[in-house]
């Protein structure tokens, strides 16, 4: 059995958090995990993985990457990224800028 994604990380922000539910398509684990990796990925429920699997089919649009854009691909999706985090893009920029000026 295979299963769609397998993710080992105790502090990492996935991509696209808002948006997909990266339980629905992936197992993640903690690194703690890693010695019971195996037993855990065999206990998956075969019609829970074949609806990761599903699921997977589903949002892969979102991580291609196309020469000239499509609409929701992976051009769009880091786009929409930068978007929702402009607050603090610009917040860190304006306290780089102050912290300069003052200097």
């Amino acid at each position: 059995m295979c299963v769609s994604a397998v993710i080992l990380s105790d502090y990492y922000d996935l991509p696209l958090n808002g948006i997909l539910d990266w339980n629905a398509f992936s197992v993640i684990l903690k690194e703690d995990d890693i010695p019971i990796m195996g037993e855990i990925l065999k206990g998956i429920p075969e019609d829970m993985f074949e609806k990761m699997r599903q699921n997977v089919v589903e949002v892969r649009r979102y991580f291609k990457w196309h020469l000239r854009p499509v609409r929701f691909d992976q051009l769009h999706m880091v786009m929409y990224e930068l978007w929702k985090r402009r607050h603090v893009i610009s917040a860190a920029g304006f306290l780089r800028l102050n912290a300069d000026s003052v200097a």
